[in-house]
């Protein structure tokens, strides 16, 4: 008899299959890209993040309406919309006619959290943070949850994940000159009373440009630049805050992280969590009429890591503005993009610096230069880390706009551990002719990138977004589970959940669908790397089926290279096998051919051995 459980299962199978043969829709053409947001009118600020599965979340505004409201859209690993096109609304609440910046994670759980401004409680700006289900349910509400409530003005939140699993938002305030700290458990309660914890800037300035990352034990790090206003010397400080909010480093007093000179006005330094209760820290400043680029690292215990102000990126006479920071945990290093210029700001480059765990400039004290110095304008980079199997490094993407012309073009760099280039020359990841801006990248735990922008190839601004894998290739590339056999084996006997990506599990499922072994039988799963002559047939074999005849057919290729394993027993529901699939780039392609064997040891069993349907797995991303 069918085991009543079993329906489910083959009825998820099912949708999963059909959403599967769907053509994937990331382009492999860089002069088509896959649009995300073209509503009629302006959509805006986008923001991209992605989850353990392959899949991102890329967030805007969209002002199709007259008025600005907040989309989401969510994208599996091939590129398919698994919302409806032009996404979500995750609020439609009132919004000012300018939009200041705003933040957006995926966090552990693969729900997408959200921290923005608005104008519902009043004409100044209030800060709600919202969390969004992988199916789109708002499960902090449809309002979501109201972080500040207040007649003054509050911007640029920013929300992390903490080690514990809740979340942390930090934002300027500015009638109280003071930075607020609120934290929300997952539930989308938040944790301290009021607007959060008030943290006083320094006597008469208003702190601003705030970031956050995760600390250790559930503690934040916070760095921000000291005053607001043009004329006040524009440091940067930083401190951690544990879970009740107090201040750790210091003396609980402000660490001052780059004290040497004054920021540029609006200059917005970037901070990333170093996985170990420390963070990495990046600005440019001038002295004089060059520009220079650092780096700071500080410890859990607030320690300067590298010396006091920081270590410059190059020390050539060029100006170097935007790094962008990636930490390489294995090289416990910093690599570092930026936008290299003559000091006239006229010519314009790209290049990298490597900062090791004791503040040495390992590509030299000059940098590697990557985009030659030339009339090309070269916009602030973007950049994301690979850091696994021998694939050490980093990858750079950056609005390029050729001499003479009014449009730009995404463009791609990778480099190793060497800084040596991967990508050659480069890669476009968008050549279509039209004005680009507010480039965003983030990358999947096997390498790849996810790009998104706002774009004016249609009215006032659309949203693109364009993959790119560790090889530098466009379109989809993803691993595939394909079931194979010719109909003597029964249909649902082995079953993939997931694809092979690099540096998942692929779970495969085991049945026996016709209830014709008795409970418990014992599960055995064969890998090898050949199917059997015919493919995708096999060889038809007495004795070893399902099906009361006893016929079954043999799918793998004994005569290749095979293991097998025992995967527990069948007890008349699916037995699941995992399979690891290594962070080796060197797989990319390979495929593995998969057949389970269900052994029935009851006296007089009627089908002793039951062979499943094959599973052919290849590997990719």
């Amino acid at each position: 008899m069918t085991n009543c459980l079993f329906r489910p299962v083959v009825n998820i199978i099912a949708v999963a299959a059909i959403v599967a043969s769907l053509p994937a829709q990331w382009s492999s053409n860089p002069a088509i890209n896959l649009s995300i947001g073209d509503l009629v009118s302006e959509q805006s600020l986008p923001k991209v993040a992605v989850a353990s599965d392959g899949g991102c979340y890329i967030g805007w505004f969209d002002v199709s309406s007259g008025s600005y409201v907040v989309r989401l859209q969510h994208l599996d690993a091939n590129g398919l919309e698994l919302w409806p096109h032009n996404g979500i609304v995750v609020s439609s609440n009132p919004q000012s006619t300018s939009l200041v910046d705003w933040d957006l994670i995926c966090d552990s759980n693969n729900h997408c959290v959200l921290a923005f401004t608005d104008t519902r409680s009043g004409s100044d700006l209030d800060v709600y943070a919202y969390r969004i289900a992988p199916n789109g349910t708002q499960t902090w509400g449809a309002n979501g949850v109201a972080l500040s409530n207040n007649a003054d003005f509050e911007a640029n939140p920013r929300i992390c994940e903490t080690s514990i699993g809740d979340f942390a938002c930090v934002w300027p305030r500015d009638v109280t000159r003071t930075l607020q700290l609120q934290r929300i458990d997952v539930a989308g309660t938040k944790l301290y009373p009021g607007d959060g914890i008030a943290i006083p800037g320094d006597t008469g300035q208003s702190p601003a440009f705030a970031r956050i990352c995760a600390s250790d034990n559930g503690a934040v790090i916070l760095e921000w630049v000291r005053a607001l206003s043009f004329s006040a010397a524009k440091h940067i400080h930083a401190q951690k805050y544990d879970l009740a909010g107090l201040a750790q480093w210091n003396g609980g007093l402000r660490l001052p992280v780059f004290d040497l000179a004054s920021l540029p006005i609006a200059h917005d330094p970037k901070i990333l969590a170093d996985g170990q209760g420390g963070c990495v820290i990046s600005w440019h400043f001038a002295l004089g009429s060059a520009f220079s680029a650092r780096v700071q690292r500080l410890s859990s215990a607030g320690i300067e890591l590298f010396p006091h102000n920081g270590v410059d990126l190059s020390t050539n006479s060029n100006s170097k503005f935007d790094p962008a920071i990636t930490w390489i945990p294995s090289l416990q290093s910093v690599i570092a993009f930026y936008n290299e210029r003559n000091q006239g700001q006229s010519l314009w480059g790209i290049s990298v610096q490597c900062i090791n765990g004791i503040g040495a400039q390992v590509f030299g004290p000059t940098g590697i230069n990557l985009l030659p110095i030339n009339t090309d304008v070269k916009f602030a980079p973007v950049a994301v880390p690979l850091d696994f199997a021998g694939n050490r490094g980093a990858n750079c993407f950056v609005l390029v706009q050729p001499t003479g012309l009014q449009t730009k073009n995404v463009v791609g760099m990778r480099i190793d551990e060497n800084g040596v280039m991967q990508w050659t020359p480069v890669v476009f990841a968008s050549t279509v002719a039209s004005d680009k801006l507010r480039l965003n990248a983030a990358i999947s735990r096997n390498g790849m990138s996810v790009l998104a922008w706002g774009d004016n190839r249609a009215d006032f601004g659309n949203i693109e977004a364009q993959n790119v894998d560790a090889f530098g290739r466009l379109g989809d590339h993803s691993g595939s589970a394909i079931s194979y056999g010719c109909g003597i084996n029964p249909a649902g006997s082995l079953v993939a959940i997931d694809r092979p990506a690099f540096g998942s599990v692929t779970r495969l499922l085991m049945n026996n669908p016709l209830g014709t072994q008795a409970s418990p039988s014992l599960a055995f799963m064969v890998l090898g790397f050949g199917a059997a002559p015919g493919y995708p047939c096999g060889v038809p074999v007495p004795g070893v089926g399902m099906a009361a005849n006893g016929i079954g057919e043999l799918l793998l290729d004994l005569a290749a290279p095979n293991t097998s394993s025992f995967v527990g027993f069948w007890l008349g529901i699916p037995s699941q096998f995992s399979l690891s699939i290594p962070l080796n780039l060197g797989l990319d392609g390979a495929q593995i051919y998969a057949q389970g064997a269900l052994f029935d040891t009851s006296i007089g069993a009627s089908n002793a051995i039951g062979l499943t349907k094959g599973m052919r797995l290849t590997i990719g991303f």
